[in-house]
């Protein structure tokens, strides 16, 4: 039920004069509230219809767009945020265009790139261009894989972009949950968590995609380590990408939307390398790791270890098998995985 709420605003009006056609009254203001008659969707009880949608977007992603509604998602509705105005406002790129190593010319030394070897392929992903686009549907030999990168989160992630055995293609919802992109196929318009990589509304609810090892690596690094693999073009209109897109956020204490959970061993933007193994999850701190190379641990008489490799991207393996292992943010790993064990320096 839609009920009509009065919203009072203060107006602060300093020495305000205000002349009649007839008078000239003056009126000195100090302080001016003026209470406006607005239509808000609330529930009898309260409770918002549609909630996360702060900004007042006309059009409400998740239940006008997809026609989700709080029995129809399987995490907090009033935690699910819009951030922009309409499904896709974030285009992914869906025909990739790419680079040798040694003809890639727009980036400096210290830009951050994802790395993904599959099928004896070896592609970078700048987040560069990523901050832009969030997500590339792409094709390693016969393998649909989606590249996905959620910036509030600095998470990058590659899955396996199939559903029910068919090809599908991820987009941006314009959804976030704990400040991570939620995407969504265009297959079914099921929604799909990137950091869990879970679909969690729509038809698929409860599957998980199939992840892919990815590295993230400084561009001199990398180069260095790849120089005949692939990098990914830059799209039209180039000199947009030459500018940060986020300014200072990757190194501030904000977030642009609130999170369930915070955790103070670590600053919310400090890097981690997170592990999933079965029900247990690990996150190592990415300064920590780089200094001593790697990281061990046994795991039911198996040996979990993280390392360092040639390109400065970190890979994990389980009794000498690649899993993947996920870089982020603190507090977004943490968001995720509360139970979470970490390491961080030698006597934790």
């Amino acid at each position: 039920m839609t009920v009509l709420n009065y919203v009072c605003i203060p107006l602060k009006l300093l020495n305000n004069q205000v002349k009649s056609s007839e008078t000239h009254a003056i009126f000195g203001l100090t302080v001016l509230f003026a209470c406006l008659l607005i239509s808000i969707p609330f529930m009898a009880d309260g409770k918002q219809t549609r909630p996360g949608n702060t900004r007042a977007y006309r059009v409400h992603i998740l239940t006008d767009t997809f026609g989700y509604g709080a029995d129809d998602i399987d995490v907090d509705i009033d935690a699910v945020f819009q951030g922009c105005p309409k499904r896709d406002c974030i285009p992914s790129i869906d025909r990739p265009k790419y680079l040798r190593t040694a003809d890639v010319d727009y980036l400096d030394g210290d830009d951050i790139v994802l790395s993904l070897t599959h099928e004896n392929i070896t592609r970078a992903y700048p987040t560069r261009i990523l901050d832009r686009h969030e997500i590339v549907n792409d094709t390693f030999g016969e393998t649909p894989v989606a590249v996905t990168y959620c910036p509030l989160c600095g998470s990058g992630l590659a899955f396996i972009r199939v559903v029910d055995g068919e090809a599908v293609q991820l987009g941006v919802s314009g959804l976030l949950h704990n400040n991570d992109l939620i995407m969504y196929d265009r297959k079914t318009e099921s929604l799909w968590q990137q950091i869990t990589g879970q679909a969690i509304a729509g038809p698929k609810r409860g599957s998980t995609l199939q992840s892919l090892p990815v590295t993230m690596s400084l561009w001199e690094e990398w180069k260095a380590a790849n120089p005949a693999a692939e990098v990914l073009a830059l799209p039209p209109n180039q000199l947009r990408y030459r500018k940060k897109t986020y300014g200072d956020y990757d190194s501030s204490d904000r977030l642009l939307f609130p999170v369930a959970l915070r955790d103070s061993r670590l600053h919310v933007k400090k890097v981690i390398y997170g592990v999933e193994i079965g029900e247990l999850s690990i996150a190592v701190e990415a300064t920590w790791l780089k200094k001593n190379g790697s990281w061990e641990h046994d795991i039911n008489g198996k040996i979990l270890r993280l390392e360092v490799d040639s390109a400065g991207g970190v890979t994990a393996s389980l009794k000498g098998e690649p899993v993947s292992v996920h870089s982020m943010y603190w507090f977004a790993w943490y968001s995720f995985h509360p139970d979470t064990s970490l390491i961080y320096n030698r006597n934790h």
